[in-house]
């Protein structure tokens, strides 16, 4: 969950030490406590509300996108990945000002303004229901500031932690990165367990609450500011220096002018050099000042760091496609996760945006238990290698996708199989009750199936049953055979003729009234509470025409029984009402006909399909319109309501049901026809490819960064730490692609072509590691002078139990043959 690269920048900012000037650390913990800089205690608690905030509206973001924008899975998909490929852009640009323009103090103060507008904007736009016309553009500038603010941030709150220790805390430097890292994966943690409580309660009048998941989060990043702006006085602000990025393309430019004058150089980028002269260049002179040697060149050394960088950015290549499958933990793994059976003992539910919490849990508990138990382990047995542990990260990777691929294959044997576009499917109700109790056999064309009283056909997935009536799209036209009725029907139709379009479902109700067809919704709820999706047909004798309201209420021990319904708990009352939100809304979608042989016998008022609450309802026919946008929600004693004579126990999750109400008042008969089956693949299902995933991310990402690091030029890290989140962004941006595309139509096809991917792309990562990469380390430690310099304090913390911080470069001499050299 809080990947490495969360923990922004990495560089200490540092001023540079004389060389011979000797380290002086403090050494207990009372003269740690004593020379700490209490400010960075401002930082810390900044960054523990800033991650709290991020990953609190973005553990929802998805379901939002789906429940209240109304996108589909594909386009949720990618706007959620999209968000994500822009946050891990702007840093870019962030580092940028920073370091080139106007220091970090400022960049972060700006830019955190900016964040809150934007999760103050979010936040105001989830008040409105989905039909409200600021949807979904003032959503999309609330997230896009908001991705702009955390870009601005990530890059410049460590480092400028960093900025607040003294040479010679090298410990102290360790330890508050200990603690910086500890606070964004607390935040994390905390974040995606609770903001799904909060954006699953009922509130302002709507039966989920994303104004509290977005609100919460809003109100941490006002905190952040406040926290991280009272110690502004006491912060030491080191003014802008120049920009990296812009010195790297001036020698790349300055290389391919160059290229083919002079003598022949061992690289391209030598070829800047071909037209550098000292004389003009402050930083040549300063070099030859502090050395006292006139001889040195700065932009020897710099385009020597460059070289390492391009080594470094080589081996970047195949990194995105890692995060192309880690950050589907946030959209194709919480799509998934909603559609399995949220239950994991009695009514205790493990919410689907609550699995990301595991993520971060594990984090916390797999990183000492690899650096102390693992890694030592495996150590005796093959030399440990950065990019070994990256290629085992690669490999584990690709199988959490294998596991979720055949999750994902149970799990769709749940939902519903759609026709091709020029066919329909259609299931058949046989609505006679005990009075007439008849067996129907309908035929369509040399299709033929039998149907007992109150019975209903559908698709059986999990015995590979197929069921339900195909047709072309077009005129349909059933052969109806009524055998052993105890009662026969007054008018029994004997064929009944239609009209289906391509790539639809429908649902055909043969009844002692006649018969009527009307078109089924197949989609599951994406609520994430444990809905399932329910419409209501009302066809009685006594009703007429029914064109009033009808609400499910909750019944408990505690219910009312003069009041049942309360419109003013929206988690207990669930309506289905005419013309209602200024007319533009309305949940009844057709008023059919109900054939029979001499015609028109009755009609049919037939709903919407919409999400149900487990628990136990009572459907009551509602005289008025109890909630409406404009309105207040009318109370318990303000609605009339009559009891319809069923009473429904919702206990299972994501079915698609038609119920179906029969008969005269006080015998009214229901019938339930369940379209599409309920959720029966366990949520706990997807805990192995969450573990298998969290151990990939500490074997490829923990690693990954603390080699590119270790193995860049102290002036280059701040780039490779930008072109590390960038990583991130390239592989959203696939994720992105696919979506739009809309390349597998099959989700478990699509996990198993992603773990293929990642397989291919690791083994040319371990290819390049061992044919083309040679280990160089930087570990902050001059080559003349063997003096370690503070500008490189936190490469030394990371990588100083890995090699001997006494030598400048590691020369590989540790390893026992040529394959451990370079692997």
């Amino acid at each position: 969950m809080g990947k490495l690269s969360d923990a922004d920048s990495f560089e200490s900012g540092i001023q540079r030490r004389p060389a011979n000037v000797p380290v002086k650390q403090p050494e207990t913990w009372g003269e740690m406590f004593k020379a700490w800089p209490k400010t960075t205690l401002c930082i810390v608690s900044n960054e523990f509300c800033e991650r709290f905030s991020y990953y609190g509206m973005r553990t929802v973001l998805t379901l939002y996108l789906l429940n209240v924008l109304k996108f589909s899975d594909s386009v949720s998909t990618i706007a959620f990945n999209g968000f994500t490929v822009l946050c891990y852009f702007t840093p870019l640009f962030g580092s940028i000002v920073a370091d080139g323009y106007v220091g970090k103090f400022k960049t972060i103060f700006v830019v955190s303004i900016v964040y809150a507008i934007g999760q103050i904007l979010l936040a105001l736009a989830s008040t409105q229901n989905s039909e409200s016309s600021i949807h979904p553009w003032v959503d999309i500038v609330g997230l896009v500031t908001i991705g702009f603010g955390t870009g601005g941030i990530k890059p410049c709150v460590a480092s400028f932690g960093g900025d607040q220790f003294e040479p010679g805390q090298e410990r102290m430097l360790s330890l508050f990165f200990s603690v910086f890292y500890f606070s964004i994966n607390a935040g994390s943690m905390i974040s995606t367990f609770i903001s799904p409580i909060f954006r699953s309660k009922s509130c302002l009048g709507q039966d989920s609450c994303y104004p509290m998941a977005f609100g919460i989060p809003a109100v941490l990043m006002i905190v952040a500011t406040m926290l991280f702006m009272a110690g502004s006085f006491s912060y030491k602000k080191p003014p802008p220096k120049d920009n990296i990025y812009g010195e790297v393309w001036r020698l790349f430019k300055g290389a391919l002018k160059n290229r083919g004058k002079g003598p022949k150089r061992d690289h391209w980028c030598e070829y800047y050099l071909v037209t550098h002269t000292c004389d003009n260049d402050e930083k040549c002179q300063e070099l030859k000042r502090e050395k006292n040697d006139q001889s040195v060149c700065q932009k020897v050394n710099f385009v020597d760091d460059v070289k390492s960088l391009l080594r470094v950015l080589i081996m970047f290549l195949p990194v995105p496609i890692f995060w192309a499958l880690y950050d589907q933990q946030g959209s194709v793994w919480l799509i998934q996760a909603i559609q399995m059976d949220c239950r994991i003992w009695g009514n205790t539910l493990l919410l689907p945006d609550q699995t990301q919490t595991l993520n971060a849990v594990l984090i916390l508990v797999f990183i000492p238990i690899f650096q102390v138990i693992i890694y030592p382990i495996i150590g005796k047995i093959i030399t440990l290698t950065p990019l070994r542990k990256m290629v085992a990260g690669g490999v584990i990777a690709a199988g959490a996708f294998v596991v979720s691929g055949f999750v994902q294959i149970q799990v769709n044997k749940t939902l519903a199989t759609l026709p091709p576009d020029s066919s329909a499917y259609i299931s058949v109700m046989n609505t006679f009750g005990p009075e007439y109790n008849c067996t129907l056999n309908i035929t369509l064309g040399d299709q033929h199936r039998s149907l007992l009283p109150g019975e209903s056909i559908n698709d059986n997935k999990h015995l590979q049953q197929k069921l339900t009536f195909e047709s072309k799209e077009g005129s349909v036209s059933f052969a109806i055979k009524y055998v052993n009725c105890a009662k026969n029907p007054a008018n029994p139709l004997l064929t009944y003729t239609d009209t289906v379009s391509g790539g639809d479902i429908f649902n055909l109700v043969i009844g002692p009234k006649g018969s009527y067809m009307f078109k089924v919704d197949p989609d599951k709820p994406t609520e994430g509470t444990g809905e399932s999706s329910m419409s209501v047909t009302v066809q009685v004798d006594d009703r007429g025409n029914y064109t009033k309201n009808l609400c499910f209420c909750r019944i408990t021990k505690d219910t009312d029984k003069d009041h049942p319904c309360n419109p003013q708990v929206p988690s207990d009352f669930y309506y289905y009402e005419q013309k209602y939100n200024d007319g533009k809304k309305e949940d009844f979608q057709s008023l059919l006909p109900v054939i029979d042989s001499k015609g028109i016998s009755s009609f049919a008022t037939i709903s919407k399909f919409k999400p149900l609450k487990p628990g136990d309802w009572n459907l009551y026919f509602l005289n008025e319109t109890a909630k409406s946008v404009g309105m207040k929600s009318l109370s318990k004693t303000q609605i009339h309501v009559e009891y319809t004579n069923v009473k429904f126990s919702n206990t299972k999750q994501g079915g698609v049901r038609s119920l179906i109400i029969t008969g005269k008042n006080g015998t009214y008969e229901h019938y339930i026809n369940v379209l599409v089956p309920d959720n029966t693949v366990s949520i706990l299902w997807q805990v192995p490819q969450i573990f298998i995933i969290t151990v990939a991310e500490i074997l490829f990402s923990i690693t990954g960064y603390e080699f590119a690091y270790s193995q860049s030029a102290p002036s280059m890290k701040a780039m490779v730490q930008g072109m590390w989140l960038l990583t991130t962004a390239v592989g959203d941006t696939i994720i992105v692609i696919i979506a739009a595309f809309n390349i597998f139509s099959n989700p478990a096809v699509a996990a198993f072509v992603y773990a293929g991917l990642m397989m291919v792309v690791i083994l040319i990562f371990a290819l390049m590691s061992i044919f083309y990469y040679e280990y160089k380390y930087y570990t902050g430690v001059d080559d003349d002078d063997n003096v370690l310099i503070e500008d490189d304090a936190i490469s030394t913390a990371l990588v100083k139990d890995a090699v001997d911080i006494g030598t400048a470069h590691h020369n590989n001499k540790a390893y026992e043959d040529e394959w451990d050299t370079r692997f």
